[in-house]
């Protein structure tokens, strides 16, 4: 029997770029080193990371995104900048309960959703990785540790119903509707929104194909007619794999391997933080929480460098 094959996928933009060069660094100095890590950026981002070729497979959104949706994606853009973060939100809003104005639906962050699928549905591997930019993987990551011998590999954990609040619940929601299932406020809910996430490639392909014979159009069509900030591919996927499970089944697992950090604002208590998580044997993963949404409760070049020298001693000296 072959071994199952894994490659890596990170989607991401240049608010991101100082976490993604930690990421690089991590991975350098772990054994997922030689897997293949295909890196996909908004196409006006690509001279920030073109610096990183070829330790990666760099693409721009023009060649991901399928139909009109890097022009769309463009136009968004514009949008932002000239409304800021609280309009944006404020005109989504509009949209939700509307159906108008159209652009918010092709903001960047629903256009990352959207290159996650497509990049795996086009991968040749049996697994994909997905690593958020800011993902530090620890010197304990194995590259068999979401793989299985023969079914695909997902992540859940489960909580109770009253835990399910905000965006978790609206995603949630928005899943079993998109597909179809009735949603049990009362049940308990699947919270697990972080990377790494696992996918595999045919059961994401099964789902475009499901999508679109449902709704007659083509797959990212019936994804964004979906009330903006609503939705999630990973809450769409993991809910259409547990009713369409591979032919071998699923290994469901919990994120034990996995370490969130959301407060970098004490500089030294975060360093001493993540080197006592990086000492934990089953600590493999740390996400270390971005603020580029626009939050800013720290500032990653403050931050970053720090880590950086943390995670790979020799480049920080």
């Amino acid at each position: 029997m072959r071994a199952p094959t894994l490659s890596l996928l990170t989607v991401t933009w240049a608010g991101d770029a100082r976490h993604f060069d930690l990421l690089r660094a991590s991975l350098q100095r772990s054994s997922l080193v030689a897997v293949p890590h295909h890196v996909v950026v908004h196409s006006e981002d690509l001279p920030t990371f073109a610096g990183h070729v070829p330790a990666v497979e760099l693409q721009p959104t023009a060649d991901v995104l399928p139909g009109g949706l890097e022009a769309a994606r463009v136009n968004a853009l514009g949008w932002q900048h000239r409304l800021g973060r609280h309009g944006t939100k404020w005109l989504s809003s509009l949209t939700r309960s509307l159906g108008a104005p159209v652009w918010p639906r092709y903001l960047g962050w629903h256009m990352q959703q959207i290159s996650k699928l497509a990049s795996v549905a086009a991968s040749p591997a049996d697994t994909v990785l997905v690593l958020d930019s800011d993902v530090i993987v620890t010197a304990q990551a194995r590259v068999d540790d979401y793989l299985h011998p023969t079914r695909p590999v997902c992540i859940e954990q489960w909580q109770p119903a009253e835990k399910a609040r905000g965006k978790v619940r609206k995603w949630n929601r928005e899943a079993h509707r998109l597909l179809g299932l009735p949603f049990d406020a009362k049940a308990p809910v699947d919270l697990y929104f972080d990377t790494p996430f696992p996918m595999h490639p045919p059961s994401v392909r099964a789902l475009m194909r499901w999508l679109e014979n449902r709704y007659q159009c083509p797959w990212w069509q019936a994804i964004l007619a979906q009330p903006p900030r609503r939705w999630s591919e990973f809450a769409t996927y993991r809910l259409f794999l547990r009713q369409h499970p591979a032919a071998g089944g699923v290994e469901w697992r919990s994120p034990a391997l996995s370490r969130y950090v959301h407060d970098a604002t004490d500089l030294p208590a975060l360093i001493a933080h993540l080197q006592a998580l990086m000492a934990e044997p089953d600590c493999h993963y740390i996400t270390l929480h971005s603020q580029s949404s626009g939050r800013g409760l720290w500032d990653a070049d403050q931050v970053i460098p720090s880590v950086r020298a943390l995670v790979d001693p020799v480049a920080g000296r």
